[in-house]
């Protein structure tokens, strides 16, 4: 159960996994995309703009090296209001600060 409020509530890079969840449990794949695109759009009243692709729509959309839900599939390209978003995520920038945890903070001679 998700609390609003909670540290659930800050894991939506979870979200593709929630959905293929939903999936592997019996939602049927398009209801699965739906609920994690246009969705959220018409809840948050901005349907209108983004949610989906039509023409005169934000377009903003995430091209994968497979099917979304699956765990192992990555995002090839993302492009954000019709532009090519290229370079590490944040949560490539945030692996690569923290790859060589421990730090050593032993005096150095």
């Amino acid at each position: 159960m998700i609390i609003a409020g909670g540290a659930d509530a800050f894991n939506a890079r979870n979200v593709k996994y929630e959905a293929g969840v939903a999936v592997a449990f019996g939602m049927p794949w398009d209801a699965a995309l739906r609920a994690v695109t246009l969705t959220p759009a018409e809840m948050y009243g901005v349907a209108d703009r983004v949610g989906s692709l039509q023409p005169g729509r934000d377009a903003t959309l995430v091209i994968w090296s497979g099917d979304p839900f699956e765990l192992y599939t990555h995002a090839d390209q993302v492009f954000v209001r019709g532009q090519e978003v290229q370079g590490p995520s944040r949560q490539d920038e945030l692996m690569r600060r923290y790859k060589t945890l421990p730090p050593d903070f032993r005096p150095k001679p």
